[in-house]
């Protein structure tokens, strides 16, 4: 042992003095052997001479580039100094230079617990909205371990968290290059893809992840919202209704399902029947259209129908929901039970005075119901109506 440790410090002694003289020549004055073997002694415990094996090491890897144990042993001292990313790069060197070396399980271990160590604080500064100190963290995960694909997908959250999304795209493809079916890594790709501006790409992604797991309610909102972008009311109403089947308390997709009924497919109806009529104003009298108008007729009432049940179910659910509870009374209104309706606006005024929209509302169909009545009755209502169309001028030309 004494003797090894002779040999140790001539090394040593004779490698310090080629650093201060600048001896160092295009051919190195030590075999690799001799490199090594003091750099191995200097990290032993009972010497623990880390800056001496790190220098030993980087003079060592300039001449023998090719010697993946020697890139090993720098990665290791640099782990014992903490340069985590000095030493996830000389990992990577010496893995791609030799895979099958009796040191990778050590590598392994040390990247293991080393990528744990910079990770949870990581997490713990992005928990804390602490986005500088998380990106460095994660960039660092990166670089100790390439192939853990949560580094990367962290990274790319904390990009988007700070608005840099062609960054944040660039961390989350190679997310998703490491798992490829990872719905995780998928979901943060296609949420940045959509963030993006890349509505077609982020559609691709989701609805492979939608083929994993039919019943992600993340997945299915985000679609909508694609879906909204685009203006696709079809899917917009599957997927709603996709949520519904697996929330059943889910309040917007109730909305989502009554807003694409009446504004959207009824209100369609109401347009295809206008167009129906000639120049004079009324339909033709052939059979064909009076066949196309009875089951426009028909969709019509169907269409009200769902948009009903889909914004009493929104009402219920949320009492408060003022716009769900405009809607309810417009679709009582367009069904003629105008009773129905005003009793909604009534409530809802008293709740929210400044509301136009539902005094105007009060004040038609309360002109509606009154063309329905006679005398006493009619003047009444008439009354009302007059009062409600006040209330809502007054507040349309109040100065916002």
């Amino acid at each position: 042992m004494k003797s090894l440790r002779i040999v140790f410090l001539s090394v040593l002694l004779l490698f310090l003095v080629n650093m201060v003289w600048g001896q160092k020549s295009k051919k190195p004055k030590l075999p690799p052997s001799a490199i090594k073997t003091s750099a191995k002694i200097s990290m032993k415990s009972e010497y623990s001479m880390y800056d001496s094996a790190v220098s030993i090491l980087e003079e060592g890897v300039q001449y023998y580039t090719d010697d993946p144990e020697m890139h090993y042993l720098l990665g290791k001292a640099y782990s014992y100094k903490n340069n985590f990313r000095g030493m996830g790069e000389q990992f990577a060197i010496a893995e791609s230079l030799k895979s099958d070396a009796k040191w990778m399980e050590d590598i392994k271990s040390l990247r293991t617990d080393k990528w744990i160590m910079v990770y949870n604080p990581g997490v713990d500064a992005y928990k804390k909205e602490n986005y500088d100190t998380a990106l460095v963290k994660f960039i660092t995960c990166t670089i100790i371990d390439r192939y853990n694909y949560k580094g990367f997908l962290l990274t790319g959250y904390t990009y988007t968290a700070m608005k840099k999304s062609d960054e944040a795209l660039s961390y989350m493809e190679r997310a998703t290059a490491l798992a490829p079916d990872n719905p995780e890594a998928m979901k943060g790709y296609a949420n940045v893809l959509f963030d993006s501006g890349k509505q077609k790409e982020a559609l691709e992604i989701y609805n492979k992840v939608l083929e994993k797991d039919p019943k992600d309610a993340n997945v299915l909102m985000n679609l909508i919202n694609i879906y909204k972008y685009n203006k696709d009311f079809d899917q917009i109403l599957v997927y709603s209704k996709k949520l519904i089947e697996i929330d059943p308390a889910f309040k917007n997709g109730y909305f989502n399902v009554g807003d694409i009924y009446l504004h959207q497919k009824y209100a369609t109806t109401i347009r295809v029947l206008d167009s129906l009529k000639d120049d004079s104003g009324e339909y033709p009298k052939d059979e064909k259209t009076a066949a196309r108008i009875k089951d426009l007729t028909q969709s019509q009432a169907d269409y009200l129908v769902e948009a009903q049940k889909a914004f009493e179910s929104v009402v219920a659910l949320d009492s408060i929901d003022l716009e769900a509870q405009v809607y309810l009374a417009e679709i009582y209104g367009e069904q003629n039970e105008f009773d129905k309706a005003v009793n909604i606006l009534d409530a809802l005024v008293i709740k929210d005075t400044t509301n136009c929209i539902a005094w105007q509302d009060i004040a038609v169909y309360c002109t509606k119901k009154g063309m329905t009545l006679k005398g006493e009755e009619a003047s009444k209502i008439g009354e009302k109506a007059m009062k409600a169309w006040k209330k809502a001028e007054d507040c349309m030309n109040k100065p916002k």
